[in-house]
């Protein structure tokens, strides 16, 4: 997106447009509007919009923008969010990176090795999802590198919580075709660690793309980011994807440590029936969810990734 196409803001505009989001850089942002794209800017006053956010425009906006007779443009109002996927800002800041808006499904990715598992990352992500009321579709990826029965095992613990869950590997071409069926005619946002395969799934899903994927660092077994521009990028099959640089901290600031809990959804049934009101699902006598780890009914493993998360709220709040 040229700078110098938008040296004068247009003032008379020729026609005035509502449009979807599908690419932001350097304060450049794509509005699609039916088969049309226009270039537009945001003025300082609708950066300033939020005093919870650094970003103002991003991709899934629909936006109300004015279009001049070269067809570069100005948005004027960003209307209603449904949803919003949020992250942490960069060096400490209190206020929040919005990645994306109005998303239909966030597809979770995680690497079964590669960098290895780790369901308390996962959790985590999950989390997102569930305080943005977002649904969840779990991919377990590069399935090549575990063995059958440790992917059975991971895949059923999420799938009995209800989670939809799809095993992938881009290099055999495994779940492809389904997962391309599911994103099909949404707008999805795909999430997961660096390294963790986003990139060549969505290679796989959409032939073309040439998305640059992630080499592992064999420092830090970790993945290094490729993404760095925010784009909804258009599917074949209908809708959209994102693919969004890895996230460096979650933060769901609007939750508080006694909501925490709900995020879990197999922990609802359980939450009305604890024998005091302020329970915090730790270590207090009449604890339903408790009982519910004793007798099998929550995995150990989720019940400990609740705990880390709850005290990260109450000695932090950084969720």
């Amino acid at each position: 997106m040229s700078g110098s196409r938008m040296a004068a803001i247009p003032q008379t505009p020729k026609l005035t447009v509502e449009g979807l989001v599908t690419r932001t850089e350097s304060g450049f942002h794509q509005v699609r509007v039916g088969t049309q794209v226009f270039v537009c800017r945001a003025p300082k006053r609708l950066l300033n919009y939020t005093r919870t956010t650094t970003t103002a425009v991003v991709i899934g906006d629909h936006v109300r923008a004015h279009i001049a007779e070269d067809d570069t443009g100005v948005i004027q109002e960003i209307l209603p969010r449904r949803n919003e996927l949020v992250r942490g800002a960069a060096g400490g800041s209190r206020f929040l990176d919005v990645i994306a808006a109005n998303i239909d499904l966030l597809i979770v990715v995680h690497s079964l090795r590669d960098p290895d598992f780790t369901a308390a990352r996962l959790d985590r992500l999950l989390l997102l999802a569930e305080a943005a009321e977002i649904p969840a579709l779990i991919c377990l990826n590069k399935v090549d590198l575990e063995t059958p029965d440790r992917t059975a095992m991971i895949s059923q613990a999420y799938r009995t919580i209800g989670y939809p869950v799809i095993l992938t590997c881009a290099k055999t071409d495994l779940g492809i075709a389904t997962l391309r069926h599911r994103i099909a005619g949404q707008i999805s946002a795909m999430v997961g660690p660096s390294g963790a395969g986003k990139s060549s799934l969505l290679n796989a899903v959409q032939p073309g793309l040439r998305l640059r994927t992630a080499e592992i660092s064999e420092s830090t077994g970790k993945g290094k980011h490729t993404t760095t521009t925010a784009a909804l990028l258009a599917l074949d099959g209908g809708g959209y994807v994102a693919d969004t640089p890895g996230l460096r901290e979650l933060a769901i600031r609007q939750v508080e440590a006694e909501d925490v809990a709900w995020l879990f959804p197999e922990f609802r049934p359980y939450l009305p029936h604890c024998k005091f009101s302020n329970c915090t699902h730790r270590e207090e006598m009449g604890c339903q969810v408790l009982e519910a780890v004793r007798t099998d009914g929550i995995t150990h493993e989720r019940h400990g990734s609740y705990c880390r998360v709850y005290e990260d709220v109450v000695e932090q709040h950084v969720w």
